[in-house]
């Protein structure tokens, strides 16, 4: 099962720290309450963050994987107030993660995406193109980035594909897919495989999913080091941990860089087809 946003941003706070978990003792759907370790003083919790990580029901049920920011800390009733209603109510036995303002969610959830605009991913079409009569020229999809591959199949065999290498693309205005030009007319009964690369999707809500080919990790420490480059610039060097934290999280992810790249198709090398006198 793949990451989720829920996962990455827990597992990025919990990487930065500080951070505290927890076991419920009550709750509501808009409301965390643990009289056992939220006994800290009025609005110490504010403008924070709680993942709920498991539900006592032990079905993986709602509110698990969810989040929220805290609105508001009562010391009196060691009671967090959730900004965003949870799909069900928090309850006794509830898991959680609770973190301070220190990196806000919108943080969490900002240096995260622009850690995956920067490592493309591969997709694969089948279904973009169909080949018409008497046409070479074919738009290709909206979000190609980089196409490496095409492929073509004579539509009776799922399995047989031939790697094709006389074509190139053609670029269009901005704003307008770019188009695939064949060297070659084929049958209309040709299947035509597209395999590129293409930026991730945002993720934007808790339940979005990281794509399988990135390695967790990788996003988790390199979006640490967009963190603390967002806290540095934010309080200057009023925090002196800043430097010797950075240096770490920066040597962390170009191991996790290193360790976990993603490896793309090639295209294919380009054959001299002669015609014989």
């Amino acid at each position: 099962m793949g990451k989720t946003l829920f996962d990455l941003t827990r597992d990025l706070v919990v990487a930065l720290g500080p951070y505290q978990d927890g076991v419920a003792t009550g709750g509501s759907t808009s409301t965390l309450v643990d009289s056992v370790e939220l006994t800290q003083d009025d609005d110490f919790w504010n403008g924070g963050t709680v993942w709920i990580n498991y539900d006592a029901g032990g079905a993986g049920a709602a509110p698990q994987g969810e989040y929220s920011v805290v609105s508001d800390f009562t010391a009196s009733s060691d009671t967090a107030s959730l900004r965003s209603t949870l799909t069900a109510a928090i309850g006794a036995g509830d898991r959680y993660t609770i973190a301070r303002k220190r990196y806000p969610l919108n943080v969490l959830v900002s240096k995260i995406n622009e850690v995956l605009l920067s490592i493309p991913i591969e997709k694969t079409d089948t279904t973009t193109i169909t080949i018409a009569v008497d046409d070479t020229e074919y738009s290709l999809p909206s979000d190609v980035w980089d196409l490496k591959q095409v492929w073509i199949g004579d539509g009776a065999d799922a399995n047989n594909w031939q790697l094709l290498d006389d074509w190139r693309v053609q670029k269009s205005a901005t704003g307008t897919a770019n188009v695939l030009i064949f060297g070659r007319q084929f049958a209309t009964s040709t299947d035509v495989k597209l395999v590129y690369l293409t930026y991730h999707q945002t993720l934007r809500v808790a339940t979005d999913k990281l794509d399988d080919s990135i390695h967790a990790d990788r996003v988790i420490y390199n979006a640490a080091v967009g963190c603390l480059l967002w806290r540095k610039a934010k309080v200057g060097e009023s925090d002196s941990s800043l430097n010797e934290l950075l240096n770490y999280f920066q040597n962390l992810a170009a191991q996790m860089n290193s360790q976990f790249a993603v490896n793309y198709p090639r295209r294919a090398a380009k054959t001299i087809h002669l015609t014989m006198p």
